[in-house]
């Protein structure tokens, strides 16, 4: 079958890769569509590697149709061949085929194209375990999300917005355009980092209270900023370090003392499978969602499989509002 190939630190479009052998639990899935991440930017220069046991192919997020099932597959899985569904997994999405726990699959949502569900899960799902898992969100609390316009950024403010209430959040991105698309997404306060300091901001609109919950993806260069403006009880999730992970000088750890700061570090790929089965039995309960409307996908750029390097050149330079993917079939959607 075709894949990528990242040897070397080169996407290239190969067509020697064998279909992945189904596993008794699995669903053999003919990929339309794979959600481009960071990780897999990361994973490309040998920098994140795949769980043990994983495909070494790149991609952890497709979306497309059922090939074939394993006998071991239940019939109350009400999965069958020709099924649309989307996926998030260990690795392997960036080929023609990709082998999955038949638990980690999901239907797309009626109204949804096959393309358009590969921008689902991974956003989604982060975002699912984020708030209701990790942080607690609640009711009224105020809400920071870092990276407003990523793909996780927008899947947090739309679930903050539908699934709570009363949650104030407050966005922050590089440039007035993405921040445009973030109060399009629901967010009632906008912070272009470059040119505002977001700490000042977060207390101004909290009348100095605070974020009860921050959502970074930058690491140590926000650390002094973070612990300024974050509330009393507040929870600081480190979903990546895009800025560095070593504080820099000495660091005054006592306010997270003063504050009773719970500072949460979090990765998904690494989670145990019964974990990501669970997480993804609960979201699958929001898909209705998309359905009537509520939520959408935000949708940056489609690229041809063949275009992977370009693709990632994208992500890379932060040129990306929403999800960046490659697709089997055309840069149209599916």
């Amino acid at each position: 079958m075709q894949s990528i190939d990242h040897s070397n630190g080169f996407l290239r479009l190969t067509n020697n890769a064998p279909i992945p052998a189904l596993k008794d639990d699995e669903v053999l899935i003919k990929v339309c569509a794979a959600g481009v991440n960071r990780l897999d930017l990361l994973q490309a220069k040998g920098s994140y590697p795949p769980p043990p046991g994983a495909s070494e192919i790149l991609g952890v997020e497709v979306s497309g149709t059922v090939a074939d099932l394993a006998q071991g597959v239940p019939a109350d899985a009400e999965l069958g061949k020709g099924d649309a569904v989307m996926v998030l997994m260990d690795g392997g999405g960036y080929a023609e085929f990709c082998a999955v726990p038949y638990k980690a699959v999901m239907r797309v949502p009626e109204g949804t194209s096959i393309t358009e569900a590969a921008a689902i899960p991974e956003v989604f799902l982060t975002a699912y375990q984020t708030l209701f898992l990790n942080t607690h969100l609640k009711d009224g609390e105020t809400l920071l999300v870092h990276a407003g316009a990523s793909g996780v950024g927008l899947a947090l403010i739309q679930l903050a917005r539908t699934l709570f209430k009363g949650v104030k959040v407050i966005a922050t991105a590089g440039s007035d355009d993405k921040l445009v698309v973030c109060r399009e997404n629901g967010a009632d306060v906008t912070v272009n980092y470059k040119t505002t300091d977001f700490a000042e901001e977060v207390l101004s609109v909290t009348n100095k209270k605070g974020a009860d919950v921050i959502v970074d993806f930058i690491g140590a260069p926000y650390w002094e900023q973070h612990m300024k403006c974050i509330a009393i009880d507040g929870r600081l999730q480190l979903t990546g370090m895009l800025g560095g992970g070593v504080i820099p000088g000495p660091t005054n750890i006592g306010t997270l003392l003063a504050k009773r700061t719970t500072v949460i570090g979090t990765t998904l790929r690494s989670r145990s499978p019964e974990y990501k089965h669970q997480l993804t039995k609960e979201f699958s309960a929001c898909l209705p969602l998309f359905t009537s409307g509520i939520l959408h996908v935000n949708i940056d750029s489609v690229f041809s499989f063949d275009m992977a390097a370009q693709a990632h050149e994208r992500m890379k330079n932060n040129l990306n509002v929403g999800k960046i993917l490659l697709t089997w079939t055309s840069t149209t959607l599916c």
